[in-house]
């Protein structure tokens, strides 16, 4: 537990790193990118990839899935992608609780095993999901052997639904090479994004009433803007600004976190700075229009009133 918890009153640490679903935020991107699992897998869309930067907040939408699907669905979680794909199989295998029975010897054995696991799910009318996590780091021919299994020949592998979630160079990988006759494999693709500013401090009021508090407690208006500015909207890297904030505060015996505090937070973790381009497009993606150009167009229009209605008066004189 964090030494500042008792000082500022929190229940438990507001701004843990830990994938726990409790403290999922859904942001815009983030409920599209879970309704697109959950309705991936319960519809059988195939393979459904899931991209986004590190730190966006995709494991926690993963626990968050894991603990939402009903009891017609079988998981197998991989999160140890460093792996050839005999041993990836045989972690699928595992967590499918899948008796091996010393058929491992071969990957032939244990794609054999697998099959007959997917005709007795398909007999019961279940579905099995492999979700990978970190699926960026999967080799080219691991990803192909893994894709493979879902276009095995019998009825029974359309039960076999698998979710890539990955940074973004996954989707490059998944266009290149031996990977793209694949690509009509995947029924649904999604990309979560950067929380923008409004998401942003309704992440920090959603953890805060978590641990039962209120933002306007702790954070000022501006330090919150500060807070999501230099994070770049991305959840992770608020979460260790804002503990770092707590532990800075504590020292000053500040109940109140402000700009200078959160100033001081960002001098010591200046090596997380994200780059701004994470930010813009999301800025600027919001509706809202480009005044100075709205400006512009809206005072041509005016003049050009103005002279349609002294043509206007001009005729009407010549006319009498």
């Amino acid at each position: 537990m964090a030494m500042y918890n008792n000082f500022y009153g929190f229940s438990e640490e507001p701004f843990n790193l830990n994938p726990d679903p409790r403290f999922l935020y859904l942001a815009l991107s983030h409920m599209e990118a879970l309704s697109s699992m959950m309705q991936g897998i319960k519809e059988r869309e195939n393979t459904i990839v899931v991209t986004g930067e590190v730190g966006v907040g995709k494991t926690i939408l993963i626990y968050a899935l894991l603990k939402d699907l009903g009891e017609k669905i079988r998981t197998a979680f991989v999160f140890q992608t460093r792996l050839d794909f005999k041993n990836l199989l045989k972690n699928i295998l595992r967590d499918l609780e899948v008796p091996l029975n010393g058929n491992e010897a071969s990957i032939q054995s244990l794609v054999a095993g697998f099959r007959n696991y997917l005709n007795e799910r398909y007999t019961q009318d279940e579905t099995v999901a492999i979700i990978i996590d970190e699926a960026q780091s999967l080799d080219a021919e691991v990803l192909e052997g893994l894709l493979r299994l879902s276009t095995m020949g019998s009825p029974a592998a359309k039960v076999l639904q698998i979710v890539l979630v990955g940074h973004p160079e996954l989707e490059m990988k998944l266009n290149s090479g031996s990977l793209r006759q694949f690509k009509e494999k995947i029924g649904l693709r999604c990309r979560i994004k950067p929380l923008t500013r409004n998401e942003g401090r309704g992440y920090l009021k959603h953890r805060l009433n978590l641990v039962g508090r209120n933002i306007s407690d702790f954070f000022t208006p501006e330090a919150a803007d500060r807070i999501w500015e230099f994070a770049g909207g991305i959840p992770r890297i608020m979460n260790l600004l804002c503990a770092q904030t707590f532990v800075i505060g504590e020292r000053k015996s500040s109940q109140k976190i402000d700009s200078k505090i959160v100033s001081e937070g960002i001098k010591d973790l200046g090596h997380l700075r994200p780059s701004k381009s994470r930010i813009l497009p999301r800025e600027r993606s919001n509706g809202r229009p480009h005044y100075p150009v709205v400006r512009i167009l809206f005072l041509l229009f005016s003049v050009s009133l103005f002279l349609l209605s002294i043509g206007k008066i001009l005729s009407l004189l010549f006319l009498k």
